[in-house]
């Protein structure tokens, strides 16, 4: 493990704690090996969040403990005096996630940022994957009707995906030969408001019945990578939704994508990212809340938390003075 001398602050921005899928928390785990190094944790959300005069200020509370968890009194604190902002937010990305990132852009260079804001608000986690289409399945984003209607009829079967959500949620499956593809199509494209919306179309990957695997990436390398396999009669690899884990290897051709991949990232300051690769098809890029590291653990039975720290911490050494 990677030592360090200086005492560092860290500033995690988190949704409230009470919402956390414990199953596959990875903030606390980075929380608890900061601290036992001996660093400073403090816990924000974005309602605690302020921009003043081309400062970012937060109220925010120290972490005291992680098992049980406990939170000190919450302070008023200049987010320009942090280390390093972990902006671990969950999606949706939606306006006030957008607006997060606003925020986030007036911090100065001196303040890490894992992931850097604006690093996430460029790179949709479902879209970015497009930029390498080699790697890509074929993939329709539009909120044309007839668009999509002929990119059901070209590929037969397809995913619907909405473009701002994660965890496998409000994913639709759609067959040419459904006798209500018309109105699921035309309902689709509907958002909660009855809005038109701009959505993913995607030819359904058959190969997803031998697991959707999720490559953890940290400044660019492999830290980690789990297997997850569709619950029984299910199409979804995502362990929110009930998938089961397994340990794997890197494929020639995960390798091979990893390598395209990754220059891009640390050019966009996307530190930690959760790859996800179905069939040798680059599925997602997820930077916002990159989670699985429990389930990479487990499989491979190493703590890849302790390696995503040490770099974290390595990467702010490397911002001091005279460094």
């Amino acid at each position: 493990m990677w030592q360090v001398r200086t005492m560092y602050r860290f500033l995690f921005v988190m949704d409230p704690y009470a919402t956390l899928n414990m199953a596959t928390e990875t903030s606390l785990l980075l929380m608890r090996s900061l601290l036992q190094r001996g660093h400073q944790v403090w816990w924000t959300e974005v309602s605690d969040l302020m921009l003043q005069q081309g400062r970012v200020h937060a109220y925010a509370k120290p972490v005291q403990g992680i098992e049980p968890f406990a939170l000190g009194a919450a302070q008023p604190l200049d987010v320009s005096t942090m280390n390093a902002v972990v902006q671990r937010k969950d999606p949706p990305f939606d306006a006030a996630y957008l607006h997060l990132t606003y925020l986030l852009d007036f911090l100065p260079p001196s303040v890490l940022q894992f992931n850097d804001a604006s690093g996430v608000r460029n790179n949709n986690e479902k879209l970015s994957t497009l930029r390498w289409p080699q790697y890509a399945p074929p993939t329709l984003v539009t909120q044309n009707l007839s668009a999509l209607a002929a990119f059901l009829q070209l590929h037969h079967d397809i995913v619907l995906k909405p473009v701002e959500d994660c965890s496998g949620r409000g994913l639709l499956r759609l067959r040419d030969s459904d006798a209500d593809a018309s109105a699921q199509l035309q309902a689709f494209l509907r958002d909660k408001h009855g809005e038109v919306r701009m959505v993913i179309a995607q030819r359904f990957i058959v190969e997803i019945a031998a697991g959707d695997k999720r490559i953890y990436l940290c400044d660019g390398d492999v830290v980690g990578l789990v297997n997850r396999i569709p619950a029984s009669g299910k199409w979804l690899g995502n362990i929110h939704q009930g998938a089961r884990v397994e340990a794997c290897e890197l494929t020639e051709r995960e390798r091979e994508i990893v390598a395209a991949v990754t220059p891009y990232l640390k050019a966009q300051g996307l530190f930690l990212v959760g790859m996800d690769v179905i069939g040798g098809y680059l599925t997602e890029l997820n930077v916002t809340s990159p989670s699985a590291i429990r389930q990479i653990n487990a499989v491979m039975g190493i703590a890849v938390h302790e390696k995503l720290v040490d770099a974290m911490l390595l990467a702010v050494t490397r911002t001091e003075p005279n460094k």
